[in-house]
């Protein structure tokens, strides 16, 4: 009896070990490798995957894979680049006046989901008003707030 009681706690602890081994990250800290899925159809939102990608690796925080069955979490989202034109022009008896320009705007939701498709973190983003870039400072933005969450995950364990 003890010999088959010893089996069925072997059995047992090994089946567990099996478990926790599929088991993907729950934290934000235990994050170690990131795919950058799609983040949508809209106007430039490749430029702005590009962007993400480029962020995440110059941080060192993360090893960034090409394959999502490769890493821990998934970077998903939907992205877009808007652009507004304005113009305009005033004059007096001595004096006209004509002024334009054009203004780019990029905005995304992105989520970070594990293997069991539990969200992690997500956040909405937009790039500062007076940004050189727009996708550059989105992309900026996004991966900040991610260390950020990481940081702050830390910090409650």
């Amino acid at each position: 009896m003890p010999v088959r009681l010893g089996f069925m706690l072997l059995c047992l602890l090994g089946t567990s070990g099996i478990l926790s081994a599929q088991t993907g990250v729950q934290r934000l800290q235990d994050v170690h490798s990131i795919y950058v899925d799609s983040l949508g159809n809209g106007d430039g939102a490749d430029l702005i995957r590009s962007k993400v990608i480029t962020k995440l690796v110059k941080s060192g925080r993360f090893d960034v894979v090409q394959n999502p069955d490769q890493a821990d979490v998934v970077l998903i989202g939907a992205s877009q680049i808007s652009k507004t034109s304005h113009y305009s022009a005033s004059s007096n008896s001595q004096y006209g006046n004509a002024s334009g320009g054009t203004h780019y705007n990029a905005t995304a939701g992105v989520q970070l989901v594990n293997k069991e498709q539990k969200i992690l973190w997500a956040d909405d983003a937009s790039n500062g008003r007076f940004s050189r870039s727009a996708s550059s400072s989105l992309a900026d933005r996004i991966v900040k707030n991610l260390l950020k969450a990481i940081a702050q995950d830390g910090k409650n364990k």
